[in-house]
C-alpha cells in the first residue's frame, strides 16, 4: 500500500477510479447475465428500490468516514501548531533562566526543529523511535531535569520548562501514532455496500447511457474514498501535513532570541 501513497494526487485519483469502475462492470454485467432469463417487472421494481436505499446508506457511510478522518487529520495538524507554540515558550523561559544547562536545551530544541523540517516525516514514518528527533528529545528531557534551581525564579522556570517538555513529548506521540498506513475501517463496509449496490443495479437496462451514469457514480465514490484514505494517513501521500509551524519558527529566527 506504500506504492499507493507514493502516487501523485492525479495518479492516485486515476488509480482509485479504475479500482472501482472496472470491478463494477464485471459485477453488473455478470449479475445481469445470470438473472437475464428470470427477471420480471416485480424484480425490476424491487431491485431499483433496493439500489436507491443502498446508495443512500453508502452516502451516509462515506460521509461518516470522511468526517472521522478529517477530525484525525486536523488533530495531527493541530498538534504541530501546539508543539511549535510550546517550543517558542520554552525558548523564552530558557533565556530567562540564564544557565549553561538552559543553553544546551535551547540548542537541542533548535536541532529538533531543524531535524523535523529536514526529515519531512520520511524517517518518522519508517521508524519513529529511531529518528534524530527522538534522540534529541530524550537528551533535552534529561537536561531539563538538571537545570539549576538555586533561586526562586529558576525553580519556578525549571518546573514550567519540565511541564512544557512533557507536553511537547505528548504532541510527538500523536504523530507517532499516525505513522503506519491505516485503511479506515468504514472503508471495508463501504466496499461491501458498493458490491451490493452493483448487484441491484443489474436490474436496469444496461445501455450506453446507463453504463456511463454508473461509471460517473463510481468515479465520484472513488474520489471521496481516496481523500478519506489520504486523510487517514496524514504523514504520507500527496496530502501529508507540512511542518509549517516549525518553518515559521525557523523563519522568525528562533535562534536569535535573546539569551
Amino acid at each position: 500500500m506504500q506504492y499507493f501513497l507514493s502516487l501523485s494526487l492525479w495518479d492516485g485519483l486515476f488509480f482509485a477510479s479504475l479500482v472501482l469502475v472496472l470491478p463494477s462492470f464485471v459485477i453488473v454485467f455478470g449479475v445481469r447475465y445470470i438473472i437475464r432469463n428470470h427477471l420480471t417487472k416485480q424484480h425490476e421494481r424491487v431491485g431499483r428500490l433496493l439500489f436507491r436505499v443502498t446508495a443512500s446508506l453508502l452516502a451516509l457511510l462515506v460521509s461518516l468516514s470522511y468526517a472521522n478522518e478529517a477530525i484525525n487529520y486536523n488533530k495531527v495538524k493541530g498538534s504541530l501548531e501546539e508543539e511549535a507554540s510550546l517550543i517558542a515558550g520554552v525558548v523564552i523561559k530558557l533565556a530567562l533562566h540564564r544557565s549553561n544547562e538552559a543553553e544546551m536545551i535551547r540548542e537541542g530544541l533548535l536541532k529538533y526543529v531543524n531535524y523535523t523540517i529536514e526529515d519531512d516525516w520520511q524517517h518518522m514514518v519508517s521508524n519513529p523511535y529511531q529518528t534524530k528527533m527522538m534522540g534529541v528529545m530524550v537528551n533535552i528531557n534529561t537536561f531539563a531535569r538538571t537545570l539549576p534551581s538555586d533561586t526562586e525564579l529558576k525553580r519556578i522556570l525549571k518546573t514550567e520548562i519540565i511541564q512544557d517538555m512533557d507536553m511537547i513529548t505528548k504532541t510527538m506521540q500523536i504523530r507517532f501514532y499516525s505513522t503506519n498506513f491505516r485503511l479506515p475501517y468504514l472503508t471495508y463496509i463501504t466496499a461491501l455496500g458498493l458490491v451490493i449496490s452493483w448487484c441491484f443495479f443489474a436490474v436496469y437496462q444496461l445501455d450506453g447511457i446507463s453504463v456511463a451514469f454508473l461509471s460517473i457514480y463510481n468515479v465520484f465514490i472513488a474520489v471521496i474514498l481516496y481523500f478519506v484514505i489520504m486523510l487517514g494517513n496524514p504523514l504520507s501521500g500527496p496530502l501529508k501535513i507540512d511542518p509549517e509551524p516549525f518553518n515559521s519558527l525557523e523563519q522568525m529566527g528562533l535562534e536569535t532570541l535573546p539569551f
